[in-house]
């Protein structure tokens, strides 16, 4: 498995391209803008993108789904609820003085689906609270660990969860007890040692947020 994370468009989204090293299959998620980028890293691995899957739809993770989606001709993948987000994201990031292209929908996920990227599954999992209907997504994979490769679950999360902070709860659909609850419910019962790949900022583990995270 290969797991490249780099920080794209004006707010620094963390976008993770995650791929299938036998059949060179790769997802993109929450692609926020440096399009070129992405394609580079891509074209420099000779990997073929199955999916663009978005977590949440604030402007800020997907500025970069259309240009992305017009080079490789992949589906673009969120929750229903949140695929208005898409044909909208123009008119909001121009308040933040931002400018991003609008996109649309493909397929629709929700909690229970399953993605599979040749050997790797994608668990989908509820984690609304910071949107109306933002998912995460569990999968495991051979991580070198201080030179010992060894399986670990990660966890991508959009902006549910950060290194010592969660996600906003002010943006219309926002709900503090639920992302609040959602986090304990559902990231917090995964193995302390799961990798935690948030939307913004440094990775973390499921253990040190249940240990140090001034929210809980």
């Amino acid at each position: 498995m290969l797991i490249q994370m780099l920080e794209t468009g004006p707010l620094m989204v963390n976008c993770f391209i995650v791929a299938d090293e036998t059949s060179k299959e790769a997802v993109v998620f929450d692609p926020g803008g440096d399009v070129d980028r992405i394609l580079k890293i891509l074209s420099e691995q000779d990997l073929q993108v199955k999916y663009i899957i978005n977590t949440h739809t604030h402007w800020d993770h997907v500025g970069g789904n259309r240009e992305l989606q017009q080079a490789t001709g992949a589906p673009i993948l969120t929750h229903r609820r949140e695929a208005s987000g898409l044909r909208d994201a123009s008119t909001r990031a121009a308040l933040f003085g931002a400018a991003v292209s609008d996109s649309e929908a493909t397929q629709y996920l929700e909690e229970g689906d399953v993605v599979v990227l040749g050997a790797i599954q994608f668990e989908v999992m509820d984690l609304r609270g910071h949107s109306p209907a933002g998912l995460g997504f569990v999968f495991e994979g051979e991580m070198d660990m201080d030179g010992v490769p060894e399986i670990r679950k990660l966890v991508i999360c959009g902006d549910a969860l950060f290194a010592g902070s969660i996600g906003r709860t002010d943006f219309p659909g926002g709900d503090m007890d639920l992302l609040l609850a959602n986090i304990r419910n559902k990231i917090f019962s995964l193995p302390d040692d799961t990798l935690v790949l948030p939307g913004h900022g440094p990775v973390t583990t499921v253990g040190r947020e249940k240990r140090h995270n001034p929210f809980f």
